[in-house]
């Protein structure tokens, strides 16, 4: 391999200062045995994968086996008394779906052309089901009779059929080891990525993500291109997911998305651009969070703000006992500044065993976002609220002076008790 090599750096030298016509064509036959070489491996590497027991292999194979209706006649749609469940029936063929985020956007979002937030349809669709569900139904039904839908959906081994998605005649299949085979000849035309897969692995919602190294030395973060494999089911893009990483301490970052930069199924994008655009897109937002470690070792950390973030953290005294422990560590090891808390919150999310599981990833979040931010921003943001209602991993500044207020109160009844 290394002969071989030299030739063609050989080659590549004398063609540019100029040879005779015939090494010309000895250098024209070993560029189309290079480049004959490159497609077999290519091919060699396609029939691997596919031989091997891997979560792209496992979607391409499930997807061999889903079936499709063109919808041409009504279509009767039923939902469960609790709403959770869905059922559409055509020609005498029922098929069930769970009433999920991607049903909900491919039905709604036709129905309700105003919008295209989720959220947004999601509130519309909740607000229908409780007032008129039957109501909802007949408007589920219409979207089958005004738009050219087609309906995909699989058969488990008890016969009952489970709706995959929703797509129109403009939806072009794409083989996810096709995609990835051109993928990776485009990446080694790419000098920012590494021709190396760190693995392939399956998301919580049953998303395949394969990560590929990034080649940017210098920084204090290493950036991991994470590549998202789509399904062929009507909502889902091929796109990108970036896995960051403190390179001194291994502290874990929370995953950052980039902005829309996708590779949709009802359009033909350049592949060089779509890598190209991402791959700068990733190495821009690195260089962001270079400058942001270095004003963050610039920024004091004063004791009333950290006095004041420990309180509002929603977290066990055990838990928290556990960052101010790590955070005595960092400070001796970088100095007084928000660096300094920043890596104690990440360090502990990363690699603390005695902190909750759930409590995990927030803390990676917080850190990060202190990291990006400043801790006076996160301080002053608004608390977040999730779709149970409950505050998240930061209380809100007026919760905290009830609760002190509370307490007041509470050591004057005792006191006077």
């Amino acid at each position: 391999m290394y002969k071989i090599q030299g030739v063609k750096v050989f080659c590549n030298f004398f063609c540019k200062v100029g040879i005779p016509p015939a090494v010309r064509e000895i250098y024209a036959a070993l560029n189309f045995a290079f480049k004959k070489m490159g497609e077999n491996n290519m091919l060699d590497q396609r029939k691997m994968l596919s031989e091997e027991c891997n979560p792209i292999m496992d979607l391409v194979k499930y997807e061999n086996s889903i079936k499709q209706i063109d919808v041409e006649r009504p279509v009767k749609v039923q939902l469960a008394k609790d709403g959770k469940i869905i059922k559409l029936t055509y020609d005498g063929v029922e098929m069930n779906g769970v009433v999920d985020r991607p049903l909900k956007h491919q039905l709604g979002g036709r129905i309700w052309e105003n919008t295209n937030d989720f959220l947004e349809i999601d509130k519309i669709w909740e607000e229908k089901f409780s007032t008129n569900p039957f109501g909802l139904e007949h408007e589920l039904a219409s979207v089958f009779r005004k738009k050219d839908l087609s309906i995909r959906y699989s058969t488990d081994n008890k016969g009952e059929n489970n709706i995959y998605g929703i797509v129109t005649p403009h939806f072009i299949n794409v083989n996810q080891l096709d995609f990835r085979q051109n993928f990776i000849e485009t990446i080694r035309k790419n000098t920012a990525l590494k021709l190396k897969s760190n693995g392939i692995t399956k998301l919580k919602y049953g998303q395949v993500i394969e990560l590929f190294e990034i080649d940017t030395p210098g920084f204090q973060t290493t950036y991991r291109y994470g590549l998202v494999y789509a399904k062929n089911n009507g909502y889902e893009a091929y796109k990108v997911s970036w896995e960051r990483e403190v390179l001194i301490c291994t502290n874990g970052l929370t995953e950052w998305k980039g902005s829309n930069y996708q590779w949709k199924h009802t359009k033909e994008i350049d592949l060089n651009n779509f890598i190209t655009d991402t791959v700068n897109e990733g190495v821009a937002n690195q260089r962001f969070l270079e400058e942001r470690i270095n004003a963050s070792k610039e920024k004091a950390l004063q004791q009333s703000k950290m006095t004041e973030l420990m309180e509002r953290l929603s977290l066990a005294q055990a838990s928290k006992k556990c960052i101010e422990n790590r955070l005595d560590v960092e400070l001796s090891d970088v100095g007084n500044n928000e660096w300094a808390l920043s890596q104690a919150l990440t360090w502990v999310g990363t690699h603390d065993k005695s902190v909750p599981f759930t409590a995990k990833p927030k803390l990676i979040d917080l850190g990060t976002k202190i990291l990006e931010k400043s801790l006076a921003d996160i301080l002053c943001a608004k608390a977040q609220v999730g779709r149970n209602g409950c505050y998240g991993l930061m209380l809100p500044l007026g919760f905290l002076k009830v609760r002190q207020r509370l307490n007041r109160n509470n050591s004057f009844k005792q006191a006077i008790s």
